[in-house]
C-alpha cells in the first residue's frame, strides 16, 4: 500500500471559510474551482450573479477562476482560514472593489479590512510608493 496519499503535507486538507456573523465552514478544496465556489455560494446563501472569492488573513486575494476546471487546491492551502469576499467591478475598466462577507470585520480583523480597502482603491495605495526601477517600488519615507 502506497502511504504517500496519507501524507498531509502532500495531500490537500480542508480549509476554513469565515462569513456572516462570525460563522465558519469547512470545505474540501480538492474539486474544480467552479464546484468549490458554488459550495461557498450555497453556504453563504449568495445569488448566482454575485462574484465571490476568498482572501487569506494576510490580505492575499486568491483570484479563484469561476469557470475553470483547475482544482481549488491549486489556489488555496489546506488547513488555512479564508474570509469570503464579494468582488464588484467599478465601471467597465475600473478596479475591483472587495467587500467582506464576514460581518464586523472591523472588529474581528481590522488589519484585514484596511488591506481590503487598500486593494479596492489601488490609485490611493499607489500614491504611497514611488517608482525606483522597472522591477519594483520603494516606500516613500515619512
Amino acid at each position: 500500500m502506497n502511504r504517500d496519499h496519507m501524507n498531509t503535507s502532500q495531500n490537500p486538507s480542508f480549509v476554513v471559510i469565515k462569513y456572516g456573523d462570525d460563522k465558519e465552514a469547512l470545505l474540501n478544496p480538492r474539486c474544480p474551482t467552479q464546484t468549490f465556489v458554488q459550495c461557498i455560494r450555497r453556504i453563504c446563501d449568495c445569488d448566482n450573479d454575485m462574484v465571490l472569492d476568498l482572501v487569506d488573513l494576510d490580505g492575499q486575494i486568491k483570484n479563484l477562476p469561476m469557470s475553470s476546471e483547475d482544482y481549488a487546491s491549486d489556489y488555496v492551502t489546506g488547513r488555512e482560514t479564508y474570509v469570503v469576499i464579494r468582488v464588484e467591478k467599478e465601471g467597465e475598466n475600473g478596479p475591483n472593489r472587495y467587500i467582506s462577507l464576514l460581518n464586523h470585520l472591523d472588529k474581528i480583523n481590522p488589519d484585514l479590512l484596511v488591506k481590503l480597502n487598500d486593494l479596492s482603491r489601488p490609485e490611493r495605495s499607489g500614491k504611497r510608493f514611488k517608482k525606483t526601477s522597472v522591477r519594483g517600488r520603494k516606500p516613500i519615507a515619512r
